[in-house]
């Protein structure tokens, strides 16, 4: 497949990938917004031109990839980031590991499919796997090579296994049964691992490599996530999961970490522990979660490691704060300010 993006000046290619290696050539990498209300999105349209109806079960012969490709009005824009699209979040890694799909309150939720944990499989000719890539090809030649299109939401193992068990009976699994959790953790990263790799090979390069969060890698990138491990100990997510984030770390060249404030004093001791890991991106948990100045101490901790992005809302007094107490060398800031 043809390159894309090979417009893409090589004084942001440089500014991106010194980020990447933690190099203090500039301040952070930055975009400050305005926080606004968040609103469900519109009901999806069908295969069959109806819009998707509140609690309906969604159906793989029902999704219409040419309803979910397009509405991107992107563009190679001017500033420090590669502004780009990715399919719509159909809870893609859970349904490919067997869990039900069901539109509720303007989203789609992933419901339980295993009374107990064993291992899973993905055909190659699995029908979602399948609507996920002419999604992604769709939106290719709609970009014409002038926008990225980028990964799509795909969850960790930790949160395919929890959607695929219930999250109370993968908690209490992994006590009474942690031979068949570790048999069904590990199929879920080998699951995630053959979705990504898929959608890579739909999906075009962007100047010889791939983009996250509007940042450019030179080479392989992938987002996974642990939301799932705030229920666990550290000492759990060492035993269970560090095996599984480290198999997908060896399997892409810029692997990254989504995380949430609420849970990331928690994690980031294990995190700096992966093997492979090449940054971390934590949300603020606007309203919910600790505060920034309360989080200062790990997030410089994290800042000192590894690759730290750091998105969500906060306050302007909290952005100067950040700004001040971390090194700009790895860092950058996709935020909104809300009074």
């Amino acid at each position: 497949m043809m390159d894309s993006l090979e417009r893409v000046p090589a004084h942001l290619r440089e500014r991106h990938q010194g980020f990447w290696n933690r190099e203090a050539t500039a301040g952070p990498l930055l975009s400050v917004g305005r926080h606004g209300e968040f609103t469900d999105r519109a009901p999806i349209r069908l295969a069959s031109g109806a819009l998707v109806a509140e609690g309906q079960e969604l159906r793989p012969e029902e999704i219409a990839p040419e309803h979910l490709a397009g509405g991107h009005a992107g563009c190679l824009a001017p500033g420090e980031f590669l502004h780009g699209t990715s399919p719509y979040d159909l809870c893609w890694t859970e349904v490919l590991a067997g869990c039900t799909l069901r539109w509720r309150s303007g989203q789609v939720w992933a419901e339980p499919c295993l009374d107990a944990p064993r291992a899973l499989t993905l055909a190659p000719d699995d029908p979602w796997l399948a609507r996920l890539l002419a999604i992604t090809r769709l939106q290719v030649q709609a970009a014409r090579g002038d926008y990225p299109v980028c990964q799509p939401l795909m969850r960790g193992p930790v949160d395919m296994a929890a959607a695929a068990l219930g999250d109370e009976a993968f908690c209490l699994a992994l006590v009474d049964q942690p031979e068949r959790s570790r048999a069904l953790l590990a199929s879920c990263t080998e699951i995630f691992i053959a979705a990504a790799r898929a959608w890579r090979g739909a999906a075009p390069l962007v100047a010889g490599g791939s983009c996250l969060y509007g940042i450019w890698a030179p080479g392989s990138s992938v987002r996974t996530q642990c939301d799932n491990a705030a229920l666990l100990s550290p000492a759990l997510y060492r035993e269970f999961l560090l095996p599984c984030d480290e198999r997908i770390c060896a399997s892409f060249d810029y692997p990254l970490m989504h995380t949430h404030s609420g849970f990331i004093r928690m994690a980031a001791p294990v995190l700096l522990e992966v093997r492979g890991l090449r940054a971390v991106q934590v949300s603020l948990d606007w309203p919910a979660g600790p505060g920034v100045a309360e989080l200062l101490p790990v997030f410089r901790q994290l800042n000192d490691h590894l690759p730290l992005i750091i998105t969500g809302a906060l306050e302007r007094a909290e952005l100067d704060l950040l700004l001040a107490k971390l090194q700009p060398a790895g860092l950058c800031l996709q935020v909104n300010i809300h009074p």
